[in-house]
């Protein structure tokens, strides 16, 4: 482009400017200040009703909070699909029974403790520990009871 040519289209640019500023002007005139302003809005009338004091819910005084929480913790959402629990282990292992051929001699049991691998032959009624004890014996099985609850020991079928 020429020299001519540059300032006749650096006027036209710079007028086409203005008219635009000079538009948008007008625009912003005739909205805020020929238009008329909206109506006042209309004063409302408010109605209060009686409030009553919000209510604290209470938890029922037979809600159970550890069986609630046991029940989370039994079916934990971060074990494995297909768990099991694993079974208890049984603190004695019955490894045989003697019993009484007449009325002086009491029947008799050979328990074997599952951890320290220590034997004991015991009758009826005797405490094998602190909390077990043995409540009776039969052929080839005993009874014992760990505090109050009742097990029966068995000996394993082939002996």
């Amino acid at each position: 482009m020429s020299e001519t040519h540059r300032t006749l289209f650096n006027r036209r640019v710079s007028g086409l400017w203005m008219a635009g500023a000079f538009v948008l002007l007008l625009i912003v005139v005739v909205v805020r200040i020929l238009s008329p302003s909206p109506p006042a809005p209309e004063p409302v009338k408010v109605q209060t009703a009686e409030t009553q004091p919000r209510r604290v819910q209470q938890t029922p005084p037979v809600f159970d909070t550890e069986t609630y929480y046991q029940t989370i913790i039994d079916n934990n959402l971060f074990r494995p699909l297909g768990w099991t629990p694993p079974r208890p282990i049984e603190p004695y292992r019955l490894l045989g029974t003697k019993l009484a051929r007449n009325a002086n001699t009491p029947p008799q049991a050979i328990l074997q403790s599952t951890a320290t691998k220590t034997t004991h032959i015991v009758t009826t009624g005797e405490k094998i520990d602190a909390s077990t004890e043995v409540v009776s014996i039969a052929a080839k099985q005993v009874v014992v009871s760990t505090n109050g609850q009742k097990r029966t020991l068995r000996l394993p079928i082939g002996f």
